[in-house]
């Protein structure tokens, strides 16, 4: 899985890096259709707002989400996604039946 990262205003660490990506790289298990994923930083006031694009065949599933912490946010946008790709790996399967 290809994970492209973006920072605005602020650094990623290398320490911040590998939580993202072994983070993000969990999302394989939900689905097997997962083309690439983008994750867009931004660091405004003393918060941390960040964008969870996920291609997936013939859709493209998007998180938002805003905390005080980088790495709360990584797992708030992490357990969103991981919804609608549950959503998304059921509707499939309904279709197949």
């Amino acid at each position: 899985m290809n994970i492209v990262l973006t920072a605005k205003n602020f650094e990623i660490t290398d320490a911040l890096r590998e939580y993202i990506e072994k983070r993000l790289n969990i999302l394989d298990k939900f689905s097997n259709y997962i083309i690439s994923v983008d994750l867009t930083m931004e660091e405004q006031r003393s918060r941390y707002s960040g964008t969870l694009v996920v291609k997936v065949k013939g859709q493209t599933l998007t998180v938002k989400s805003t905390e005080k912490d980088p790495y709360i946010l990584v797992d708030s946008i992490k357990d969103r996604i991981k919804h609608q790709l549950v959503k998304y790996e059921e509707k499939l399967q309904g279709r197949r039946a």
